[in-house]
């Protein structure tokens, strides 16, 4: 195809409706990446959530553990001391 301005003339209205559509593109970018930013935002919410979550019912398992311990320490003081009274 020669370039001819006949052809550049042709092209013309085309090269417009294109370059007419570019800026919608670009916020069509910028409504994605504010799409993008809030499920991120939501998403850490979430791992924060989960972590706090997580956070306390480690803390509640370590106190109950603790707890059972101490029971069971008491509990096996009090089966010696009763076994050797039996003697």
């Amino acid at each position: 195809m020669k370039i001819s301005v006949t052809n550049v003339l042709k092209l013309l209205p085309a090269l417009l409706a294109l370059l007419s559509f570019s800026a919608p593109a670009s916020t069509l970018d910028q409504d994605a990446q504010k799409v993008g930013h809030a499920t991120g935002t939501v998403v850490h919410e979430i791992g924060h959530g989960a972590k706090e979550a997580g956070l306390t019912v480690v803390h509640a398992a370590e106190k109950t553990g603790k707890e059972i311990g101490t029971a069971a320490e008491a509990g096996g003081k009090a089966f010696m001391k009763a076994a050797k009274g039996a003697k």
